[in-house]
């Protein structure tokens, strides 16, 4: 799609067990959603025994009769702290306790022995379990942390930080508010979880549903692997788990600081010349969190509740960077605004044990955002920033309640079901205020009249009044995201065989647009005379409508244990997709994706010391809501050339004449007709589809060295290759050759690089393949079924992904460490889903494969390829009251590119400045053009707990300690060319765009109490 640019916009107090349960970089057991966990295990059998498992924090036990071998499995297990007692004739003959994590095996030894003497059936043993370093039951590449570790961990408070900290995963481009990518993925192929509810924003996939930090029990995040109950994902996976009630009453108090006196700034940036393009000195950030919990028993063993209430405030001042084209220290124009963002966020989490085997649980929570910006004239004089009028205020408004219903039925020792309704409701609203009080609010009506502060231009020194718009676009006034989703689950162990199976339902709508401020752009081209009017181009751009995406999807799978040292995992997943416009008409439909996914599990030795493992599957995305707004719901988007004889004081032109009277052109077919959804999609469109292996092993040192024992070292090899992608082409010259062919050519005007009106002019297709539609050819309503080989509209999408990680971790009564290595390589022709280069985030619609010409040069190394990442964590426990953490990070730079050209480039005629591959007339290959620096951060904390306060803690983080400000991406504009044949270049190419996150000290106070 044509690039247009929018705003839419507890301490340590764990065992060495619970520290290696929370910590370990290991596969999971394959269960819906990470919201539960299994403990397996061996005990003396003798006929009549059972195994009585407890939940400490519930009291809901459950029992299950000891087979014959020994072997025991206890399934679907809630998260928390676990008894389990060998029984016979009620008497206990041993017991051991154990903390279940999610999505993980728990694996536990009970006393051995066949037989139990009469006498001495009074007498428990309790039996120390050695911790279980490696999981051998599952496949899947996954790291989980407990609350605890989330609170000590010196990283910015959000999941997003944390997930960084796992293999082979690196922080995206900044402009699409560092998110995660993971194993050479876009940012915007992941998925999110709230207690098994996928509250992931498939508007355009780059936002989700936060939950507060201080909520989470538990953090599951999945780098790979992951089995057939999972989908919507080519990335990674994050599933947060929301703390419960127990039946003791427990609950706390914690505020939690960071202010500016303790922030440094970014670097000043300097062109070439030394001047001065951005100044950091005067920016300014606080942010303050108070949050307030509570959890206990309604009805003690029956009913629980757990409440949070949260409130957050950030406040601060950015100024923004002077001219991308002068060389001038002085008087560069630039906008300056402060912020201030309120976030009261809540959660409730009910449980209610019907039994000891029927359970019914409902999560809710909410999470508004609003922010104000008060925006601001600013100027560079003498390389410095300044102040200058005020512009008006701009309004936003994101996020809204979550409401999660799940049973969970135990029916038999091997059969368990869970079903699972939740609805998600977010706004997305924005709207501007002038300094006289003038509302900018667009209706998402493409057809209203003008109304606000229309953006306005200049071609050169403006001539007439400024605009009174902040943004030159603006989102839609009352914007709503909704999802609702239901799902049902099944596991049944069968002998040797636990078999899962489940079935989905999602609909997701989203009422959205987005507008040029006050529904129109004036770029005022000359200034009228006394004797001839001016020349404005007035330019018209909306998109609005209600859209909706309906997914189905059931999967079934089976983990079958050949015998006691392999396990085998076999799942299928099938996937469905029907994309509606803004008309309720479908546009784009996939039916019958089929996903296999294949592992195997081998405890070589029989003692979980030593595993190899691997994986191979195929992963699938749905086409993001936002697809249909532009491309198959009706928009508008056109130039009006105009003569006018003055300028009102709001900005907008006293016309002479009718509009357009100089040129009327409309873009890319957006004439705000609804498309005929046959002429917006090719047929038989394939599904996003990407391919994954993985190969590796783990194992657990022992050495007579206590230092060198018990730690668990591991390799692992990971390739990723995308194997179709979907996005647009908008080259209407194969489709001018066929309306010549067919003789409808006329309505054309013999310009085969602008569709006639009437005509879509972008269409979406699998790059590489042919493109079919049943579409017009010259506006009228005769249509045509049309072909056009793939070759012909530019190559195939190319993405692939090479790492190799080498782990070690080891966790003690005192310290636990996790470290990794992973060397990378991402190569290929697309980022995905999001384009870094120029921070487009129209999901699926980017300006890559507009046209063949786009595509010369663009193989090469992709932006999310950092081919080295050092990262350590840990902790250590000096004494009862103090303790420490760090975080270590060290990567190598991104791939930095060179874009330019515009009209006229590889002899096209449509633009597209500064998006071309081209760089001073040559050609530039995609990630040739040098690499950032090296990013290395070090980061530690300290906790004291004192002893003569019970459950009271203080906590400070110093995020990067040595300050290490480096450059994370550059700017990669270096000319454009107007179709005019204007050159402009660019004076801030490859500096710097984003930096590393300064040093800031974070500091927390908290205070846990029971009743």
């Amino acid at each position: 799609m044509k690039f247009l640019s929018t705003t839419r916009s507890h301490g340590l107090r764990r065992t060495s067990l619970a520290i290696a349960l929370g910590l370990c970089m290991a596969s999971g057991t394959l269960l819906a959603q990470s919201t539960v966990g299994d403990i397996t295990g061996t005990a003396a059998y003798a006929p009549g025994e059972t195994l009585v498992v407890k939940n400490l924090d519930s009291g809901v036990t459950r029992t299950v009769t000891v087979p014959t071998d020994g072997k025991f499995r206890v399934g679907s297990l809630p998260i928390g702290h676990y008894e389990l007692q060998l029984q016979r004739d009620g008497q206990t003959l041993s017991s051991t306790t154990t903390n279940v994590v999610a999505g993980q095996t728990v694996q536990v030894s009970l006393a051995e022995g066949s037989t139990v003497n009469a006498s001495n059936l009074g007498s428990v043993t309790v039996t120390a379990n050695a911790i279980p370093a490696i999981d051998v039951s599952s496949v899947e590449s996954r790291t989980t942390f407990t609350a605890d570790q989330l609170d000590q961990l010196p990283v910015p408070r959000n999941i997003v930080a944390v997930a960084v900290l796992t293999p082979g995963t690196v922080q995206g481009n900044s402009v699409f508010g560092n998110l995660p990518s993971f194993g050479g993925s876009s940012v915007a192929e992941n998925s999110y979880y709230v207690n098994g509810f996928n509250v992931t924003n498939l508007y355009n996939n780059l936002s989700f549903g936060q939950v507060p930090y201080q909520a989470i029990e538990q953090l599951d995040v999945q780098t790979g692997g992951y089995g057939a109950q999972y989908g919507f994902s080519t990335g990674g996976v994050m599933s947060a788990n929301i703390k419960r009630g127990t039946n003791e009453w427990k609950g706390g108090i914690s505020w939690t600081s960071a202010p500016d006196w303790t922030r440094e700034r970014q670097p000043t940036v300097k062109r070439a010349n030394g001047t001065t393009f951005r100044d950091y000195d005067k920016n300014r950030a606080d942010d303050n969190t108070y949050t307030a919990w509570l959890g206990g028993p309604l009805i003690k063993d029956k009913l629980f509740l757990f409440a949070l209430g949260q409130f957050e405030k950030a406040t601060g001042t950015t100024y923004g960077a002077s001219s991308t084209s002068s060389n001038s220290n002085n008087y560069s124009a630039a906008t300056a605004y402060n912020y201030t963002t309120k976030s009261p966020y809540w959660v409730v989490k009910l449980d209610w044990n019907i039994t000891d085997d029927h359970h019914l649980e409902y999560t809710g929570f909410g999470n508004p955002d609003k922010t104000t910006y008060n925006y601001y004239n600013a100027a560079y004089v003498n390389g410095e920033v300044e102040r200058g009028s005020y512009k008006g205020d701009l309004h936003t408004k994101f996020g809204g309640p979550t409401n999660i219903l799940k049973y969970t039925g135990y029916l038999t020792d091997d059969l368990t079901i869970s079903a699972q309704y939740g609805k998600m409701e977010s706004d997305n609203s924005t709207y501007s205020v002038s300094p006289t009080g003038l509302a900018t609010r667009y209706d998402g009506n493409i057809l209203s009249p003008t109304s606000g502060c229309a953006y306005t231009a200049y071609n050169g020194t403006p001539w007439g009044p400024t605009t009174c718009a902040i943004t030159s676009s603006v989102d839609l006034y009352g914007g709503k995201d909704e999802r609702k989703a239901g799902r049902f689950d099944v596991n049944w162990k069968l002998g040797d065989h636990s078999l899962g199976l489940g079935y989905a339902d999602e609909r997701w709508s989203s009422d959205a647009g987005s507008s040029y401020s006050g529904g129109a752009y004036n770029y005022y081209y000359t200034a009228p005379t006394s004797t001839a009017p001016g020349l404005v181009i007035i330019y018209d751009y909306r998109t609005g409508g209600s859209v909706t995406v309906r997914q189905k999807s059931y999967y079934l799978e089976d983990n079958w244990q050949v015998n006691d040292k392999l396990l085998l995992y076999g799942g299928i997943r099938n996937d469905s997709f029907n994309n509606k416009n803004g008309g309720g008409e479908t546009f784009v439909k996939q039916d019958n994706i089929w996903q296999p996914r294949l592992g195997f599990s081998w405890d070589v030795h029989g003692d979980s010391s030593l595993k190899v493992f691997g994986t191979a599957g195929r992963y699938s995305l749905p086409m993001a809501a936002n697809v249909a707004l532009r491309a198959a719901t009706a928009s508008i988007y056109t130039e009006d050339d105009s003569l006018y004889s003055s300028i009102n004081p709001d900005g907008s032109p006293v016309l002479v004449g009718e509009k357009g009277s100089e040129g009327h052109y409309v873009y890319n077919g957006e004439d705000g007709s609804t498309p005929n959804p046959k002429a917006v999609a090719s047929k038989d469109l394939k599904p996003y589809v990407q391919d994954e292996y993985i190969l590796g092993f783990q194992k657990t040192l022992h050495s007579d060295v206590d230092f060198l024992s018990d730690w668990t070292v591991g390799v692992k090899a990971t390739y990723r290759k995308l194997r179709t992608s979907i996005d647009d082409t908008c080259d209407s010259r194969p489709l001018y050759a066929l309306a010549e062919k067919n003789g409808v050519a006329d309505a054309w005007g013999g310009d085969q690089w602008s569709v006639p009106e009437g005509m879509v002019g972008c269409w979406i297709y699998n790059p590489g393949s042919a493109l079919s539609l049943t579409t017009t050819l010259d506006g009228s309503s005769r249509t045509f079924d049309i072909t056009i080989p793939g070759n012909q509209l530019g190559p195939a999408a190319k993405r692939s992904y090479q790492g190799v990680t080498f782990s070690a971790e080891k966790a003690t009564e005192k310290y636990y460490v996790t470290a990794s290595y992973t060397w990378s390589k991402s190569y290929g022709n697309t980022e995905g889903l999001v384009k870094s280069s120029n921070g487009q985030d129209d999901t699926g619609t980017t300006a890559d494969f507009d046209f063949p010409e786009i595509m010369v040069g663009a193989n090469g190394y992709l932006p999310n390829d950092r081919r080295h990442s050092i990262k350590v964590y840990g902790a250590y426990k000096f004494t009862k009251e103090w303790s420490a953490g760090l975080n270590l990070l060290a990567q190598s730079g991104a791939p930095v590119s060179c874009y330019g050209g515009g009209g006229g480039t590889l002899d096209t005629e449509f633009g597209y400045g500064a998006q071309f591959h081209v760089c001073n007339g040559k050609v530039s290959p995609e990630g040739t053009s040098g690499r950032t620096p090296w990013v290395w951060t070090v980061s530690p904390n300290m906790m004291y707990q004192p002893s003569w306060a019970k459950g009271l803690s203080f906590q400070l983080s110093v995020i990067n300690l040595f300050n290490n400000d480096a450059p994370t991406f550059l700017y990669e504009p270096y000319e454009t060319i107007s179709n005019s044949g204007r050159r402009t270049a660019y004076t801030n190419y490859k500096l710097p765009k984003y930096f590393n996150t300064p040093r800031y000290a974070r500091f927390q106070v908290e205070y846990d109490f029971n009743l």
